[in-house]
């Protein structure tokens, strides 16, 4: 391409607050970016940048004013190829930006092939299926204590195929819908997170797969487990609590007299409940001795844990339950998986119900995949937390400032109900 006065190259991990990128070192259809250019505003646009290109133009006119001063001044008749990378200090990284794309990232980029609202129609189906399929297992296990995973392959498949083309639709039906029995349920919210915890990780579609049956089965032994322990884990006398631990050696015995479960999906069954330190179960396995596959199932079945234990009025149930997990990156879970699963769920999921700082409240629709903590919202409630008569769709990232200059932002998770809002009359 040809440089102009203004347009300069620069490295991405040399980019600076403040920057225009203009151009990338490849076609923006190639990426899922709505709109092609990108004013820097902190360290999550140029982390995200950097999954998917390695070189970026700026454009000087429309960069920050004290980008424009200081640049110009500083390439002016000194560099006549138009590259700065030479004058330019890499930026301060702060511990987040070296998990821009770790040592667990695959190479495969994906982009949403459809909207929430076309693609939900046929998650809701594929999701009815996977549960009758889970109901199917167990029943076929209680007669002949034998797995049989065929329809279970078709089911996940199915999933893989709806995460792929757009992941908010399952993880909406996951916070909204339930079929009233728990071990149903989580083993399908465990699927559902799993595999849109390896596609933003950028795995290939059949260790999606591999993930995605983890998920289903990774709790399979806990059909040995009576019902009444299993359904009131947190409310257990201490050796009721051991006992339910033996779920995990229950689902190594299933596994082993059972045919065709891939060593993948064994090794979550196996180390979902392991920690890094040492100080999981059954064997205290450590670090090194552990999937990668296992690592994110232990992280995934932990949030679950956390986001059922969180009381339903709460108004920071999320941001407690962030808090909580990254907390437990210093004892055992995976710190770098941990920080990329937030960045995978977003700190207000789809289905949240939020606050906007105009007062308004909103229901999240979907996460923009360039910059996920400014999502598509619904806006339901006035500031005077009065319905809206038509409810508003606003993707707060493309959304100009209001009149007095303050860009729209969430600055709260509400609890589920709050000012009378049932999410579920909006979707199902």
């Amino acid at each position: 391409m040809e440089a102009s006065n203004s347009l300069f190259k620069i490295k991405v991990r040399d980019l600076r607050f403040g920057m225009y990128v203009s151009q990338l070192d490849r076609p923006w259809l190639e990426t899922p970016y709505a709109i092609q250019g990108i004013l820097i505003k902190d360290m999550e646009d140029i982390l995200e940048l950097e999954n998917y290109c390695s070189l970026v133009y700026i454009d000087l006119n429309k960069s920050a004013a004290h980008i424009t001063k200081k640049y110009r001044r500083e390439v002016s008749g000194v560099i006549k190829t138009h590259e700065i990378t030479k004058v330019i200090k890499r930026p301060y990284q702060t511990p987040r930006a070296v998990t821009g794309k770790t040592s667990f990232h695959g190479s495969v980029i994906y982009t949403d092939k459809c909207t929430l609202e076309e693609e939900l129609p046929v998650a809701s189906k594929v999701r009815f299926v996977a549960l009758e399929v889970i109901k199917e297992v167990k029943e076929n296990f209680k007669r002949s204590d034998n797995l049989e995973i065929g329809d279970a392959h078709n089911a996940i498949y199915a999933m893989n195929d709806s995460v792929a083309r757009n992941p908010d639709a399952m993880l909406l039906l996951a916070q909204l819908k339930s079929s009233g029995i728990f071990l149903y349920d989580n083993a399908i919210n465990a699927s559902i997170h799993l595999l849109a915890f390896g596609r933003h990780l950028g795995l290939p579609r059949a260790e999606l797969s591999m993930l995605g049956l983890g998920g289903l089965l990774m709790d399979i032994g806990k059909l040995r487990i009576s019902p009444k322990i299993r359904n009131e884990a947190h409310l257990l006398k201490p050796e009721e609590y051991d006992h339910i631990k033996d779920h995990v050696t229950y689902g190594e015995e299933i596994v082993q007299q059972s045919d065709n479960i891939p060593e993948a999906v064994s090794e979550i069954i196996s180390q979902h409940h392991e920690r890094e330190d040492g100080s999981g179960y059954p064997r205290g396995l450590t670090a090194n001795q552990l999937s990668t596959y296992a690592r994110m199932a232990a992280i995934v079945d932990t949030y679950l844990e956390l986001v059922r234990s969180q009381p339903s009025s709460s108004a920071t149930r999320l941001p407690e339950v962030f808090s909580r997990l990254k907390g437990m990156s210093f004892c055992g879970l995976n710190a770098t998986l941990v920080e990329q699963f937030e960045y995978c769920i977003g700190a207000f999921p789809v289905g949240s119900l939020v606050e906007l700082n105009t007062g308004e409240v909103a229901i999240v629709l979907t996460h923009s995949r360039s910059k996920r903590s400014l999502p598509s919202v619904m806006v339901v409630l006035d500031a005077n937390k009065r319905p809206y008569e038509t409810p508003e769709t606003r993707d707060l990232r493309l959304l100009k400032p209001s009149p007095d200059g303050v860009p729209y932002t969430i600055i709260q998770d509400l609890p589920h109900g709050a000012y009378d809002v049932d999410i579920k009359k909006y979707y199902l």
